[in-house]
């Protein structure tokens, strides 16, 4: 593994700081602190992603987009999540989805959902797959016949009905393709029994549902997607029926780690911002960053965000080849850096005393922000057991640390 990033991962690097700095730092906090959650969302961000060439980046030149890498593309969240959280899911969630179907899906398909999706500057996906009953269930999975999702697309000439309801789902109420994952067989194990379908956002009896009121993460919008008799024509199954589970393992290996690199960008925003205060803060009769106690946290606080950056990175390196890509790494990172950019959020409100607390300092927004990543594609808990499911099916022979991922590891890693 290389960890000198070429001229042209630093090229994209700045051009993501420079709409971090110039276009989401100047609204955020105002979007973030509107009442109505679908308030704080903006078209007006979502136009100068397009405009700077990063709404599209990951994609192929054909989608108006640059090819850009697994590494690269989280070096450009963590710079636009130390700016605003919400705009980099956003982004990294029309990403995944739209890389999936660019990977999964016929020439047709990519022709009809990804041309038009690329010609749009409002152009987003969004993925809907969690349900109110149905979610951790999901991620592990629970194999059960029967369990998990409970949105059924059902047979019919030339396709399938979809009915059902999904919540939480971001980029939902705003996106112009819906990746739709939902059972094709009532009984079955969910990892055999889950199909994808695409679905454009104006589909008859496609119905969006009340935006989520979250504590943090505000400018991206989460919602309710109700189905309702939604024909899929069979043109839009994407990949073989109920394969959804195996080709999500297989197609969304560096999703982890573009969660991993929002929850970063947190996490070093926290750092960077208490550093400057700690410089300028005088208690004491000196500086405060003069003191030991303020020293070790802002130490702690550096450590978190190397250590998380250096976990990413390995990550969406490896995620580059699925034939030596490690079923851990799509765990570890959002775990290791959701927890770590948490501690160093209550570590900055810590320095900042009673500041901290002060809406106008944004200290308080970080902290909101960094709370979302202890569930967020998965809670922490459930990470933790699709670990140590590993470690249970592990050989007793083989080195974990040389272990290479199998067919069934990569089953429900999402």
């Amino acid at each position: 593994m290389e960890f000198t990033l070429t001229d042209e991962m630093v090229e994209w690097r700045a051009r993501a700081r420079a709409f971090a700095d110039e276009a989401v730092r100047p609204v955020a906090a105002g979007l973030d602190a509107r009442p109505d959650p679908a308030d704080a969302w903006s078209w007006e961000l979502v136009e100068e992603a397009d405009g700077r060439g990063l709404r599209q980046a990951p994609l192929p030149t054909e989608f108006k987009g640059a090819a850009t890498d697994y590494v690269t593309n989280t070096l450009m969240l963590e710079e636009i999540a130390a700016a605003d959280l919400g705009m980099a899911v956003v982004l990294a969630q029309h990403w995944k989805f739209s890389q999936m179907l660019n990977e999964l899906g016929t020439p047709a398909q990519k022709e009809r959902y990804l041309s038009r999706n690329a010609a749009n500057p409002h152009g987003l996906f969004a993925a809907s797959f969690t349900e109110p009953n149905a979610a951790s269930d999901n991620l592990l999975p629970y194999r059960a016949p029967g369990a998990g999702m409970q949105t059924f697309a059902r047979r019919v000439a030339g396709g399938y009905v979809i009915d059902g309801m999904k919540h939480y789902i971001s980029n939902a109420n705003r996106a112009d393709t819906i990746l739709c994952f939902a059972r094709t067989d009532r009984e079955g194990p969910l990892t055999e029994s889950v199909t994808a379908f695409v679905v454009p956002s104006g589909a008859d009896g496609l119905r969006i549902g009340k935006v989520h009121d979250k504590a943090g993460e505000r400018l991206a919008n989460n919602s309710e997607i109700f189905y309702e008799g939604v024909f899929v024509p069979d043109e839009d199954v994407l990949g073989e029926p109920g394969t959804a589970l195996r080709s999500v393992a297989r197609l969304l290996r560096a999703s982890n780690a573009y969660a991993a690199a929002c929850a970063l960008g947190v996490g070093r925003e926290c750092f960077d911002r208490s550093l400057r205060w700690c410089r300028e803060r005088v208690q004491g009769g000196a500086p405060i960053i003069q003191h030991q106690a303020v020293g070790s946290y802002l130490a702690t606080m550096y450590s978190n965000v190397e250590v998380s950056r250096t976990l990413i990175w390995r990550a969406a390196w490896q995620a580059r080849r699925p034939e030596t890509f490690s079923p851990a790494m799509a765990v570890m990172p959002k775990l290791v850096a959701s927890e770590l950019t948490f501690d160093s959020a209550r570590r900055a409100m810590e320095l900042w005393g009673g500041a901290g607390v002060m809406r106008e300092n944004g200290i308080e927004k970080l902290l909101r922000d960094a709370a979302i990543w202890l569930h967020s594609d998965g809670t922490n808990i459930i990470m933790r057991e699709r670990l140590a499911n590993l470690l249970r099916d592990a050989a007793p022979e083989a080195s974990l640390w040389d272990a290479t991922p199998t067919a069934a590891q990569m089953v429900g890693i999402i």
